[in-house]
């Protein structure tokens, strides 16, 4: 059984990652993403956690919008802020492995933005993601 003990969020979580403004447009949000192939976006005012979006928020936007021309023009109007998750589940750079996949878990939630300090003034230092947590468990390569 793979086992977490004696590693942590830093050992593994991903300090070169993509991010973007809450005032970014969802459209260009959704190309970011999709061009990256990533289900997840950290949110920054400067280098202070604003929030979390996933892609499925953005799909499910778009669907609700699913009017033809009107979609691509309602992404263009519409900010990240508008659907972000403003306060997101994270984790702290010493946090477990154990912990941190427990707080997924339980939260159901598939990333953990990494901070360090406290609310408001959090600073995004790394990104955790399920596939982080794979990867370190079963000793994979990207």
């Amino acid at each position: 059984m793979p086992s977490f003990e004696g590693r942590d969020v830093a050992d593994i979580a991903l300090r070169n990652f993509i991010y973007a403004s809450a005032e970014t447009s969802l459209f260009d949000v959704a190309r970011l993403m999709a061009s990256a192939r990533i289900r997840h976006l950290v949110l920054v005012d400067g280098d202070r956690l604003a929030g979390v979006l996933s892609y499925r928020d953005v799909q499910d936007f778009a669907a609700g919008r699913a009017r033809g021309a009107g979609t691509s023009d309602a992404l263009r109007a519409s900010r990240a802020a508008e659907l972000m998750r403003r306060d997101p589940i994270t984790a702290a750079p010493g946090m477990t492995l154990r912990e941190a996949a427990r707080r997924m878990l339980a939260h159901r939630v598939g990333c953990l933005p990494v901070v360090e300090g406290a609310p408001p003034d959090a600073r995004v230092v790394a990104v955790l993601t399920e596939s982080d947590l794979l990867r370190a468990a079963f000793r994979l390569e990207a």
